[in-house]
């Protein structure tokens, strides 16, 4: 160990111990949001033991050309050690959060201008900026949100890809061989697209890295302007494939169908938005914190509303800042370039959500990297340590607000409790107190849980712009505590499946009930067949979707005409197997009409020429059941 590594091991242990003490708190906490359709819901990653066959189950969990398999198996280690326990998952995310906050030191003492001071005294401004990322209250929700593992692990091999990038151009720069380094931090960034596609950032902040700190320095002058007509082409690449493929794929109205604004209004969003991380960052306080934005508005112009433009001239305000000190400021453009980079993705026309806190996982070491640049041009102060003396009461005070807010989190009642009383225009966090107060009430229409489920789920339903979930919590409430559905309620999901954009929650709130129908749980089924037939009509589905929905009608309804109609778009949205499959399901389950029908269809849209096998008697059932003789 190097004296420097030596000098620097108390402040590594004192980052780890104080960052796990600050997030502890927040490990009795649950599941929430997103983590139940990709954890608990997903069988895939629900891995029974450790061996490499069970884990391997879990690669293709979420499929698509990458699927994050690191991210998935981490899951179903999890799940083998600890079943659906969310303490473990997240006592999991703290252990990755601390791997990160380690890394981000090692990172930001790399970056530091070089110290005349004592070994241990030169490694105390990285502990104070590692520590202030790591205990920021703002990471409360990447962290004890488990399935934002996925920013976290990505990160990771970002971190030491830089760390890689760092080593090996510096190498180069004083003469020695460094591509093995930067070859290695290629590497990297593949490695954490594994994880999730945020890695591929990872250019996106080497560049800021040659255009500040490193000057795009090199032993030749030959070799400086091979850097930069590379890092020149590279960029000019990735423009074009933006705007030739991206673009165009994005901003068509199929694209967003799933949302309730445009490509250019999402665009325009990110000018509030963008300025609101930065407040979160700079000015924490927990009460902003409010981690369903599902109340934000798109910006429809750049005064609609007028901050969509007051924002974007404070963002240009701080591009140009950070283009202009990049000489005499490296450190100060680099945090602010990194801000920038670290929203490439999440900010521009993919039609993801508006908002979403754990965007800044990264993005806050940027703020951070900055405010140190300033901090450190402060000329010393007549007062004998009161620069230091500064930073410590800031970081206290990060503490505590991280200690509070982490306790929060601890609590799944209080947190749901905290999120509607903050954010009352939230129909998520309606639906999240909802349910807490409905698992309360058990089955028992008399407590006064029951009760509190049913007022929060109606004032949830008529927050403006409500999804359906309301009215699902609504329906189920009162199935599990074998009370009828009121028709009204019946009424406002056929309404909003009809007249509100078809997203993620419409979908799963058809396809929960459908679950908890499977599952056993009673409810009217000719009004739930009228809410899915909604959904049929107004979006493609996969095959499987379908057959689901008619096995519904066949078996729960009884409705050959209908379950008829949805066999045959299943079998329109599969292939010729699919299709043999169904029919032979179907038959083989006695429906024989129905079975010839979707054969018939499948002839007709030349999928498949299936024949079914003879079965006089079955045949002769069904033309009884008919109408018609034998």
């Amino acid at each position: 160990m190097t004296p420097a590594s030596r000098a620097a091991l108390p402040f590594v242990i004192a980052l780890l111990l104080l960052t796990a003490l600050a997030y502890w708190p927040g490990l009795s906490g649950g599941f929430i949001f997103d983590d139940f359709p990709n954890i608990v819901q997903k069988t895939e990653v629900h891995a029974t033991s450790l061996a490499p066959a069970e884990l391997a189950k879990a690669i293709d969990a979420y499929g698509g050309p990458l699927g994050r398999p690191l991210a998935t198996m981490s899951f179903a280690v999890d799940h083998a050690l600890w079943g659906l326990n969310p303490w473990g998952y997240k006592l999991g995310s703290l252990l990755v959060h601390l791997l990160n906050a380690f890394l981000v030191f090692a990172l930001v003492r790399r970056l530091l201008p070089p110290s005349p001071a004592s070994s241990l005294a030169a490694a105390a401004p990285a502990f104070a900026v590692a520590l202030a990322w790591a205990i920021h209250p703002l990471q409360v929700s990447t962290v004890h949100y488990v399935v934002q593992r996925m920013e976290m692990l990505s990160l990771t091999f970002v971190l030491l890809g830089l760390i890689a990038y760092l080593r090996g151009r510096r190498q180069q720069i004083a003469g020695r061989q460094g591509w093995p380094w930067i070859a290695g931090s290629a590497a990297l960034g593949l490695l954490g697209l594994t994880a999730k596609e945020t890695a591929a950032l990872l250019p996106a902040y080497t560049l800021a890295l040659e255009l500040t700190v490193l000057s795009f320095g090199a032993a030749t002058p030959a070799a400086r302007r091979r850097w930069q007509v590379g890092y020149g082409l590279a960029t000019a690449a990735a423009v074009a494939i933006f705007i030739a493929w991206v673009v165009p794929a994005y901003v068509s109205p199929d694209a967003y169908s799933v949302r309730d604004y445009s490509a250019a209004d999402r665009v325009l969003t990110q000018l509030r938005v963008l300025p609101m991380y930065l407040g979160w960052i700079v000015l924490p306080q927990p009460a902003s914190y409010l981690f369903y934005y599902d109340h934000v508005l798109a910006s429809h112009g750049l005064l609609q509303p007028a901050t969509t433009l007051a924002g974007g001239l404070l963002l240009l305000a701080l591009a140009v800042l950070a283009i202009a000190m990049r000489r005499r400021m490296p450190l100060l453009s680099l945090g602010l370039l990194w801000f920038f980079a670290a929203h490439l993705l999440s900010s521009n026309v993919v039609p993801l959500e508006l908002v979403f806190e754990h965007r800044n996982y990264f993005a806050l070491l940027g703020i951070v990297l900055a405010i140190t640049a300033l901090v450190l041009r402060m000329p010393a102060s007549e007062i004998p340590r009161l620069r230091p003396a500064t930073v410590g009461v800031v970081l206290a005070g990060l503490m505590l607000l991280t200690l509070i807010r982490s306790a929060t989190w601890g609590d799944p009642l209080h947190l749901a409790m905290s999120l509607a009383a903050r954010n009352p225009d939230s129909a998520r966090a309606s639906m999240d107190l909802g349910e807490q107060f409905m698992l309360r009430a058990g089955r028992d229409p008399a407590s006064r849980f029951y009760a509190m489920a049913e007022a929060e789920f109606e004032r949830g339903s008529r927050v403006p712009n409500a999804s359906p979930m309301p009215e699902q919590g609504l329906i189920v409430l009162a199935a599990t505590a074998g009370k009828p559905a009121k028709d009204e309620w019946w009424d406002r999901v056929v309404h909003k499946l009809r007249t509100r954009a078809i997203g993620p929650q419409e979908l799963a709130m058809v396809t929960g009930l459908l679950k908890m129908r499977q599952e056993g749980v009673a409810f009217d089924d000719l009004r739930f067949t009228e809410a899915y037939l909604v959904l049929v009509e107004r979006m493609d589905m996969p095959a499987g979707q379908y057959y689901a929905f008619a096995d519904h009608a066949l078996t729960m309804l009884g409705d050959e005409h209908v379950a008829t109609g949805l066999y045959k778009k299943a079998i329109e949205a599969g292939d010729a197997e699919f299709a043999a499959a169904v029919v032979s399901a179907l038959h083989s389950a006695g429906h024989v009409a129905v079975a010839r029908a979707v054969a018939d269809h499948a002839r007709a849209i030349k999928l498949a020429d299936i024949a079914l096998p003879e079965e006089p008697e079955a045949e002769a059932k069904a033309a009884t059941e008919a109408g018609q003789a034998p």
